[in-house]
C-alpha cells in the first residue's frame, strides 16, 4: 500500500459543490477509504478559461509538505485549489470550509474546454459563495484554498429525526 495519494493537478477547479462529482477528488477519496493520506490538487482556470499551472508548480510541493505536517484522521482527504493567477500574485494559503455557490446551480449551455457544445450543471467559473471562509472565496481572492473533506456525508441531525419517526 502507498504512503500517500496525490490526485491531480486537475485542469480546472474542484470547489464548493463540485467536489461531489470530481474525479480528482474521487481518486483522493478512494485513497482515504484505504487509510492512505490523500490530497486532491486542482488548478483554477481564469475567467477567460485559459489555464496556467504556474501557481501549482511554484507552490505545490510546499503546500503538500505543510498539509502532511498536520495530524490527520484516516477518514479524511484534503482538497487543494490553486488560484487562477501567477505565483507572485497569490495572496496566501488558507484553510477553508467547502463553499456553496450563491444563486444555486443552473443548467447552462456552453462549450466544453475541448470546444464541443454541452449542458453544464452550474457555472463552474462562478466563485461567489454564500459561506465565509470558503474555498470559493479564497480562490476569488487569489489564495490557495485547502479544504479538509470528511468521508462521512451522513447528516447527523436528520438521522436523529429519522430514528424518532421510524421508532
Amino acid at each position: 500500500r502507498p504512503d500517500l495519494v496525490l490526485s491531480g493537478v486537475n485542469h480546472g477547479a474542484n470547489l464548493g459543490e463540485d467536489v461531489t462529482y470530481s474525479g480528482t477528488v474521487a481518486a483522493a477519496m478512494e485513497g482515504a477509504l484505504l487509510g492512505v493520506k490523500s490530497i486532491a490538487l486542482s488548478q483554477v482556470r481564469s475567467p477567460d478559461e485559459k489555464i496556467s499551472f504556474a501557481a501549482a508548480e511554484a507552490l505545490g510541493a510546499e503546500v503538500v509538505r505543510k498539509v502532511l505536517s498536520c495530524a490527520w484522521p484516516s477518514d479524511l482527504l484534503v482538497n487543494v485549489n490553486f488560484p487562477a493567477c501567477g505565483p507572485d500574485a497569490v495572496t496566501g494559503v488558507r484553510a477553508c470550509v467547502q463553499g456553496r455557490r450563491a444563486g444555486g446551480m443552473n443548467v447552462v449551455e456552453r462549450a466544453t474546454p475541448f470546444g464541443a457544445q454541452a449542458l453544464w450543471i452550474g457555472d463552474f467559473l462562478s466563485h461567489e459563495s454564500v459561506r465565509r471562509e470558503s474555498d470559493l472565496l479564497a480562490v476569488k481572492e487569489k489564495a490557495v484554498a485547502i479544504t479538509p473533506l470528511h468521508l462521512d456525508l451522513t447528516h447527523k441531525a436528520m438521522m436523529k429525526s429519522l430514528r424518532g419517526v421510524l421508532a
